[in-house]
């Protein structure tokens, strides 16, 4: 049943963990792209917090804000909720008070992708549920039903190469690895099918994934001692799998939709 409402992506459930993606990511890595070498838990538990409460004032007001007209409303309304909570937040939790124009940017980056992505998937969602009902059978949501698999592919490919030693490090990695599958989906899952069958084309996006490995390697700079080997060669790695993982699984989803 669960599983069933995530494939769904503009069902409750969906909408918090978009929500909590994107602020649970930004939240985390964009402060590692300044330096900050601390504890994740103070973090997440500021993406957490923010994260249900955007979700909370949006969804129930999704209708009166007109976020089901367009992309740029939900942007909108995002951006401003975003900033809001970040500024009320600076009430509870003092890791605010560092930094905060790059929190407040932070907020209003995140709340305008979570506020756009919930306009963005309701509406469609729509699309698919009105075609079906046309067709006179029940919603195929295809391969947006897997939205969640990258994610979890870059998660376990980055967690795997850097093994990381202390749980705090094993959040970090975790967190670079999801949002790396992030991209690699760009390639893999939302692509022309045209492109999956290609050995040219995988062999370009192995490369650019490989190369955006070593950037998102850099974020752990400040960690470098921890690791077994050097993190920009880690994170090559790590890139690498990312994508071939994804491609394959886009590559295996089309040819299902195909034969279907």
């Amino acid at each position: 049943m669960f599983s069933s409402a995530l494939g769904r992506r503009s069902s409750w459930p969906s909408s918090f963990v978009t929500s909590l993606v994107g602020w649970i990511s930004f939240s985390l890595i964009v402060p590692l792209a300044f330096g900050y070498s601390g504890a994740p838990w103070p973090l997440l538990m500021i993406a957490v917090v923010m994260a249900i409460l955007q979700v909370l004032i949006l969804r129930l007001a999704f209708f009166a804000l007109r976020m089901d007209r367009g992309l740029w409303i939900g942007a909108l309304w995002g951006g401003l909720t975003g900033a809001l909570l970040i500024w009320m937040g600076e009430q509870f939790f003092s890791l605010l008070h560092d930094r905060p124009f790059m929190w407040l940017a932070n907020g209003i980056y995140i709340g305008l992708a979570v506020g756009a992505f919930l306009s963005y998937f309701y509406r469609d969602d729509r699309e698919i549920e009105v075609s079906a009902q046309k067709q006179g059978h029940s919603p195929q949501y295809g391969r947006d039903a897997h939205w969640l698999e990258p994610f979890a592919f870059g998660a376990l490919a980055y967690l795997i190469v850097f093994l990381p030693r202390s749980p705090g490090l094993a959040v970090y990695v975790f967190v670079v690895g999801a949002f790396s599958g992030v991209f690699a989906a760009g390639a893999s899952h939302f692509s022309p099918d045209r492109w999956k069958g290609s050995k040219v084309m995988l062999l370009l996006i192995l490369v650019v994934g490989s190369l955006l490995g070593v950037l998102s390697s850099f974020l752990f700079r400040q960690f470098a001692s921890e690791f077994r080997g050097h993190y920009w060669l880690l994170g090559a790695i790590a890139g690498f799998l990312t994508y071939l993982s994804t491609f394959l699984r886009g590559r295996s989803l089309a040819k299902r939709e195909a034969h279907a």
